[in-house]
């Protein structure tokens, strides 16, 4: 009976099945980059952006410059630590390519507005800046949660992504119309990502400790 029931198994759809159901597993599980990507970005942004606001505040100062560079290099060697473990499956979105397409976006806007800013006075450029980088960026996450599901990434982190994505446009739409934060309009940015990214890093740890 033993000899009947193997000899009706497709050994090749089998294999065809079972890396399908690995693939349906999403990156948290083999390939950890994704969800720990959270923490890192999180920290960072929150910090660079704190660094930011106060280089607009304060003007040139040498401890900024410190602090802005070793901010830089921080997060960049945490995050060649973290590719370096990470075996991304074929088809897969490089997530580097993809900062650099929505860093490229940034570039061109800013440069493509700076009769505007030159134009403004120095908070209402620093508001535009604000709200153009961020609908950018508000974007460019939604579309990686696209990209994903395109992929056949699970669903929790084509969400981590599109929700981001709409968050950061939230923000941008909004933390100019709040007085309160007049001249901390980064900090405030970079305190809501940071926010998120850290939230996302936290629910989707758990998540993966629900499914070991």
């Amino acid at each position: 009976m033993t000899g009947d029931v193997s000899e009706d198994v497709d050994a090749d759809a089998l294999r065809t099945d079972l890396e399908e159901i690995k693939g349906a597993m999403g990156l948290a599980s083999d390939h950890p980059y994704w969800w720990r990507f959270w923490i890192v970005e999180g920290i960072c942004v929150g910090l660079l952006f704190a660094v930011v606001q106060f280089w607009l505040r304060e003007g040139f100062r040498p401890w900024i410059v410190v602090a802005f560079g070793g901010v830089i290099a921080g997060c960049e060697l945490a995050k060649r630590r973290l590719r370096s473990n990470y075996r991304p499956p074929t088809g897969v979105p490089d997530q580097r390519r993809w900062g650099l397409a929505v860093f490229a976006g940034i570039s061109v806007l800013l440069v493509g507005l700076r009769p505007v800013f030159e134009s403004l006075d120095a908070t209402n450029a620093v508001r535009l800046a604000l709200v153009s980088a961020g609908a950018v960026v508000g974007v460019g996450y939604v579309l990686m949660g696209q990209l994903l599901a395109a992929s056949g990434i699970r669903a929790v982190d084509q969400y981590a992504f599109v929700v981001g994505g709409a968050w950061i446009m939230a923000l941008a739409a909004v933390i100019p119309h709040v007085p309160f934060l007049r001249g901390w309009e980064y900090a405030a940015l970079g305190a809501g990502i940071a926010l998120h990214h850290v939230g996302t890093y936290t629910v989707l740890s758990r998540y993966e400790d629900g499914i070991r």
